[in-house]
């Protein structure tokens, strides 16, 4: 009898035997896939990211080596340790290239040898990924919104004159100048136009109107974008209308009309050069006349380069950007009249100052709700009204600068920087 029992448990150990090697195969399967199918999606993060780096490097439009090159590095150097697996890759790069932007398409594949899986087998996993990128250069419209006013000379004027210059170099710099504008708008009490833009503002006809001078908007639209139809008058100060080789404490002199619209850089360091301060301080039109330059409205009447410009507001390959520096207080508009009882000339205010800072405001909350980038560098600026009007006037607090010391090139090198990388779309 025992030697029954002991057959029969021989026999039952036989089973279990055969029971587990029947279950081993696809328990090994199982738990081989999974680390299998583990080391194949790390591989395939490993090359996604290299894809990813590698397509934006070989899109960059400073790139001069081949793109199927700079990708396939990325590729080779991510995958590199795991053996069997590099052997296999195969990267297919597709590069498009316009004047002002470049696309490149990738994809990689590989097999990936088995380590368990070969058990059921399945010797080789294969994976593919994919990646592209874009850098464009945006076209780029500034309006460079300069103060010229008394407080601003000295030393101040010529920091000025050397941080405005520099400015126009950095943003106008290589291939990107024939895709930049840029209006520069020198102001004290007014702002000087050039006669071309004047024919089409001053009534009176074309002897009255085409001449370098400073209109007179009034104190009903000093903001207002819309060229109005030849109905303005010139600014009068002591019954002198302020054009031609007139100036005033409310119109610039005769070499500090404002540009518009320019891609000459020599014709631009001119003006810059030329700059020189007195009068008041005009800030709320002066700003008026920047965002102006930025307005499709505009577009054919103020001359320039660009026949197109300002182009639409929602044109997206476009970057706008107004860019108003001060180092005074917005002032009152002053005119005078000539009293005959008194035999003398007696000052008024057309508006004053806080309507004038009411203005400045206006115009900058006009410019940034279209889209308008706006930038603002309050220069050695005293009193916390005059800077909270420059800080809230910028789009963002970012780009609001204050300077302190003298060095204001600081503050444009900074937006020069800013403007470069919002211009590049990756």
């Amino acid at each position: 009898m025992f030697d029954r029992f002991k057959r029969l448990a021989a026999s039952r150990a036989g089973n279990v035997s055969v029971a587990f090697a029947l279950a081993l195969a696809p328990l090994t399967a199982s738990v081989g896939g999974a680390v299998d199918y583990t080391r194949t999606f790390t591989i395939g993060s490993e090359i996604q990211n290299a894809l990813d780096t590698g397509v934006l490097a070989a899109a960059s439009l400073s790139q001069t080596r081949p793109a199927e090159e700079v990708v396939r590095a990325y590729v080779e150097a991510a995958i590199a340790e795991h053996r069997g697996v590099i052997e296999s890759l195969v990267v297919t790069v597709t590069p498009n290239v316009a004047l002002n932007a470049r696309t490149v398409a990738a994809e990689a594949t590989v097999t990936v040898p088995t380590v368990l899986l070969g058990v059921a087998g399945i010797e080789r996993l294969a994976l593919s990924r994919g990646s592209e990128a874009t850098e464009q250069v945006r076209n780029l419209e500034i309006s460079l919104v300069l103060d010229v006013s008394g407080s601003m000379s000295g030393s101040k004027i010529e920091a000025l004159r050397e941080a405005a210059a520099e400015f126009v170099q950095v943003v106008m710099a290589g291939e990107v100048s024939d895709m930049t504008s840029i209006s520069i708008i020198p102001y004290n009490g007014g702002v000087r136009l050039p006669d071309y833009v004047n024919a089409q503002l001053v009534s009176g006809g074309t002897s009255n109107a085409q001449r370098s001078g400073c209109p007179e908007y009034g104190d009903d639209h000093p903001i207002v974008l819309q060229p109005p139809a030849n109905g303005l008058n010139w600014l009068e100060w002591r019954g002198r209308a302020q054009h031609g080789s007139r100036n005033s404490a409310f119109c610039p002199e005769s070499n500090e009309a404002s540009v518009f619209l320019r891609n000459n850089q020599a014709n631009l360091l001119a003006l810059i050069e030329d700059l020189d301060a007195g009068g008041n301080t005009g800030l709320d039109i002066a700003t008026a006349w920047g965002a102006r330059a930025l307005d499709p409205v505009w577009r054919g009447r103020l001359g320039g380069n660009f026949a197109d410009r300002p182009v639409d507001y929602d044109d997206p390959s476009t970057i706008k950007a107004l860019v108003v520096m001060t180092d005074g207080a917005a002032t009152a508009q002053i005119r005078n009249y000539w009293d005959e009882d008194d035999d003398r000339w007696r000052n008024y205010n057309m508006y004053s100052a806080a309507q004038a800072r009411t203005n400045m405001a206006a115009a900058c909350d006009g410019a940034e709700a279209r889209g308008v980038d706006v930038y603002t560098i309050a220069f050695q600026l005293s009193g916390s009204t005059n800077r909270d009007l420059m800080r809230n006037c910028a789009s963002r607090p970012e780009n609001y600068y204050e300077v302190e010391d003298m060095d204001i090139a600081a503050a444009f090198s900074a937006i020069a920087a800013d403007l470069n990388t919002l211009r590049l779309s990756r």
